[in-house]
């Protein structure tokens, strides 16, 4: 099997020659910390906002109509092969306000299907120049 080449470290300025990483030994746990710091922003930023618009998902009309639609659904309706964990919105709550109670609006999926689907709604969004979250 080749050999990979050895390319220059990541790190703005260094020149130091790796092979198989990003950065040299000494740059990596910078850059480690710097990956982890940026993370810890948008999980804050992501987290101050979340309070007001996860308010519907607190209450305890929510919670009963959750519990009722995955009792009446215990599969997952996206893959038919796991146990349904989570109901979710077809049409999100933060644009459809109206069909947050919709029983035709919901859908019971379990965690890997839930965020697959999130994962696809949100670069839909993305691409067609809506805000996202």
């Amino acid at each position: 099997m080749p050999v990979r080449p050895l390319k220059p470290c990541a790190w703005p300025g260094c020149s130091t020659l790796v092979r198989g990483d990003y950065y040299c030994p000494r740059h990596a746990p910078l850059a480690a910390e710097r990956q982890q710091a940026a993370k810890r922003t948008v999980h804050r930023r992501y987290n101050e906002r979340r309070d007001e618009s996860d308010a519907f998902y607190k209450t305890e009309r929510w919670k009963k109509l959750s519990a009722y639609y995955r009792k009446k659904h215990p599969v997952c309706e996206h893959c038919d092969n796991a146990a349904s964990d989570i109901t979710d919105h077809i049409k999100p709550v933060k644009t459809h306000p109206d069909l947050a109670t919709d029983w035709d609006n919901l859908r019971a999926l379990c965690r890997a299907c839930h965020n697959s689907i999130g994962e696809r709604v949100g670069l839909v969004a993305e691409g067609a120049g809506r805000a996202s979250g």
